[in-house]
């Protein structure tokens, strides 16, 4: 069997634990590229929100004069 040797404590020099790195910086390269996809979708839902209210005003303006213009180009008026 082997041999146990006594752990003594306060003396010597400390070894030095490498950190293994690469996942640590694989982590953070994903956190930032989903921070970023979240913030562009959070921009683009806004902008379009922003613009419906002005975007469907519009083409009912348009849907009226496409079905009444018809009247007033051919029969003279309503």
């Amino acid at each position: 069997m082997a041999e146990e040797k006594e752990v003594v404590y306060g003396q010597g020099f400390p070894t030095v634990v490498l950190v293994q790195e690469g996942y640590f910086d694989d982590l953070v390269e994903d956190i930032k590229y989903k921070g970023q996809l979240l913030a562009r979708e959070t921009k683009l839902s806004s902008a379009v929100i922003s613009t419906v209210s002005m975007g469907f005003f519009t083409g009912f303006i348009i849907a009226l004069l496409m079905m009444i213009g018809p009247f007033f180009i051919f029969k003279g008026g309503l």
